[in-house]
């Protein structure tokens, strides 16, 4: 029999894997950013069959609703933020996952009304208090361990993976400032390294280091009070010259079995997803020639070895003097390139290409997403079956995300959406056009 899908999660998941104990390298706190992440969760209705539900945090427009309704999509969703009554401050509720909300709810609330008793539940990934929503909603899980899933998604596990592998391993890992000094000054001799967080992510989590003043900077900010008692644990590794970024989506079944899904070339910005596009012809060719696919296996086999299901995202580049760097880091859960490739499946035609991308946007006072969404359909630009070709928005609350230190009156945010064009030109249109209406519609671009 057939069972209706549960879809939601955070999209911030190694926020919520990161142990208490571990030192964190310098950074500064962005509520902002972290509201944008939040109202992401809105992209796993590309997950959705029909008669599936979607939660998310923020509660999705009616008009996106709508208009991916008008896309095919027949799924429930919540129209109203998920809030604990009994909880006032709002920067509070921000620190919890979309688990450990629904998990503390009050009875009769919208959720209630929308889960059926028996569903699956489709995490993004599994997060703290994964277990317990699945309990008071009488759910049925098919999901790893909470602590197998936060130990498959350190660096450091996918760097003693390089190892069993036998890939070329040009990782350190270190667990004290002695070795952090000791290493880290053996790798400047070469050149520039990276320390790394064991959850970096998205351009947060990695220090460049380039000079012995920076290393001395970083081992004096790990000695501090901010990080006193705390477990010292990183990876270092010398900066790659990347010529290219792509990463492998594949699925593990509860068996073991491994299914090679897409592969998606990456745009980054920095260190930060950009842009996902599909691989250009001659890239495939060489991954096809140097027994990529088959690494690809080889780590899900570990990974279940490990005890690990469900869907991986391995991070990979093409190095400038033509070698790959096939096993970067091991991504465990849903991954934005997974998303890609749904949106592919769905719409992608004979002779069109596709890819994902974001808009950083910021406003003044409230801008309303309907007129947006108007605006882009009287200007040809927004995605529809009958064109074939255009824009589709992934997001609705993400453009003005529920930000609990916003100023009165400003707010930044981003447009995630998915192009579908036929060439080069007609893609470089749909971005002008689509700049066009934003702009109208009372957003500035940050781009």
């Amino acid at each position: 029999m057939m069972r209706n899908a549960v879809h939601c999660g955070s999209l911030e998941s190694e926020r919520y894997w990161r142990e208490e104990d571990l030192a964190s390298l310098p950074a500064i706190p962005d509520a902002k950013a972290l509201a944008i992440v939040q109202a992401m969760d809105e992209m796993l209705f590309v997950f959705c069959g029909s008669g599936d539900v979607l939660l998310t945090r923020q509660g999705m427009n009616r008009a996106q609703y709508d208009y991916l309704q008008s896309l095919g999509y027949a799924f429930s969703t919540n129209m109203d933020a998920l809030r604990l009554e009994t909880v006032e401050s709002v920067p509070a509720q921000a620190a919890l996952n979309i688990f450990e909300l629904l998990g503390r709810m009050d009875a009769g609330q919208e959720p209630d009304r929308l889960i059926p008793e028996g569903a699956l539940l489709e995490p993004f990934a599994v997060l703290p208090g994964t277990q317990e929503a699945v309990s008071r909603y009488k759910l049925l899980p098919t999901l790893p361990d909470e602590e197998i899933v936060r130990a498959v998604n350190t660096k450091s596990y996918s760097t003693a993976m390089r190892d069993r592998l036998g890939l070329p391993n040009i990782a350190v890992v270190v667990d004290s400032l002695e070795e952090l000094l000791q290493s880290g000054q053996a790798l400047l001799e070469k050149g520039a390294f990276l320390i790394k967080d064991e959850y970096g992510v998205s351009g947060k989590g990695n220090q460049l280091v380039d000079s012995e003043r920076m290393l001395r900077r970083m081992a004096g900010h790990l000695e501090s009070s901010r990080n006193q008692g705390k477990r010292i644990r990183f990876v270092l590794e010398p900066l790659l010259d990347r010529e290219t970024d792509f990463s492998c989506q594949f699925q593990i079944d509860p068996e073991g079995r491994v299914t090679l899904l897409s592969a998606q070339q990456l745009v980054n910005q920095g260190f930060a997803f950009g842009e996902s596009r599909s691989p250009q012809p001659s890239l495939l060719d060489k991954l096809d020639k140097e027994g990529y696919w088959e690494t690809m296996h080889s780590i899900g086999r570990e990974l279940h070895a490990d005890g690990y299901y469900g869907e991986v995202c391995v991070d990979s580049m093409l190095l400038r003097d033509g070698s790959l760097a096939p096993l970067v880091e091991i991504n465990a859960r849903k991954s934005m390139s997974l998303i890609k490739h749904h949106v592919d499946r769905r719409f992608k035609q004979e002779g069109m290409h596709t890819c994902l991308i974001q808009v950083p946007l910021a406003a003044m006072g409230k801008v309303h997403y309907e007129e947006l969404l108007e605006r882009m359909e009287e200007t040809g630009v927004l995605f529809s079956l009958r064109a074939g070709e255009g824009v589709m928005p992934l997001t609705s609350s993400a453009l003005q995300p529920l930000d609990p230190s916003r100023a009165a009156g400003s707010t930044k945010g981003k447009l995630y959406a998915a192009l579908t064009y036929r060439s080069e030109d007609s893609k470089h249109g749909l971005i002008r056009s689509l700049d066009e209406s934003l702009m109208r519609t009372g957003y500035t671009i940050l781009r």
